[in-house]
């Protein structure tokens, strides 16, 4: 862990960290919010979109991101995760010496939050030695939130394997 709600998995190719400080306030939602911070350390260029990340809760079901549509029609608190974001803090020292790219697979109702943009990423390709910070968001899982443990799983087509996060929210 990096801090009571920040969770690594540090490789060789790619660092993947996840920020639960929004989701712990969101248990009777209908999506949950999972900050995420990705770092590619090792391969020419890591290709990610939505679909390269799969939320599975202990109990072995797997979600796939929330589109912007559905967020957009029926979740109310998409600026209001991002003032709850920790992640930008935490891995400033630890990205210092990388490039940060923009990404936002998940839209905000205001575009002039820190963050926020109404216009969405499909796609980030992020080269050797930089870095990005995005929310995602998730159906809100069988077993609920608070006090469950989950696991976050990013795959890339230059990735032999899946980077997998195991985390709780507390």
């Amino acid at each position: 862990t990096l801090s009571t709600f920040a969770y690594i998995e540090e490789g060789k190719l790619a660092t993947l960290i996840v920020g639960t400080r929004p989701t712990r306030y969101r248990e009777k939602e209908s999506y949950v919010p999972v900050e995420i911070a990705i770092a590619n350390r090792g391969v020419r260029q890591l290709s990610l979109t939505r679909e390269s990340f799969t939320l599975a809760d202990e109990n072995g079901n797997r979600y796939p991101c929330a589109s912007p549509k559905e967020l957009l029609a029926t979740y109310d608190f998409l600026d209001l995760d991002r003032e709850l974001e920790e992640l930008n803090e935490i891995v400033f020292n630890r990205f210092a010496a990388m490039t940060r790219y923009p990404s936002s697979f998940s839209p905000t109702r205001f575009s002039s939050r820190p963050g926020g943009s109404r216009v969405v990423t499909d796609r980030v390709q992020l080269p050797k030695f930089g870095y990005f910070l995005d929310m995602l968001y998730f159906p809100m899982p069988a077993t609920g939130l608070l006090g469950h443990k989950f696991e976050l799983a990013m795959t890339a087509p230059e990735l032999t394997e899946a980077i997998f996060v195991k985390f709780e929210v507390k």
